[in-house]
């Protein structure tokens, strides 16, 4: 069994995770813009109703904010193994055809 990695599918995924990125700033962008703030108002009836509201508002605000930082993170950690395998596998090629012997080259061998 042998494992194999393909960068430029890790950099695909990479551009995956930096657009969920991007749609859950704009996310956030909305909710910051059109959810109303609430603020309880005297002994209203109402007032359960608004706690709850600020309660989820607060949640749901924090979820946005650690999912926008998880997503930024992840796309950078996706780009930097991408490039550290690009150069791994760079560095073990080099490595082997240095391990081969010089191979002379003939003149003419294309006109053949």
């Amino acid at each position: 069994m042998t494992f194999s990695v393909d960068p430029h599918a890790l950099d695909g995924y990479a551009a995956l995770l930096g657009r969920a990125r991007d749609d859950a700033q704009q996310c956030k962008a909305y909710f910051a813009a059109n959810v109303v703030d609430l603020s309880p108002g005297g002994d209203g009836l109402i007032n359960p109703i608004v706690y709850k509201h600020v309660t989820v508002q607060q949640k749901l605000g924090a979820m946005l904010d650690h999912l926008v930082t998880l997503l930024d993170s992840s796309c950078e950690q996706m780009t930097e193994a991408a490039t550290e395998y690009r150069r791994t596998d760079h560095k073990s090629a080099a490595r082997i055809d240095n391990t081969y012997p010089e191979v002379k080259r003939v003149q003419g061998w294309r006109d053949r």
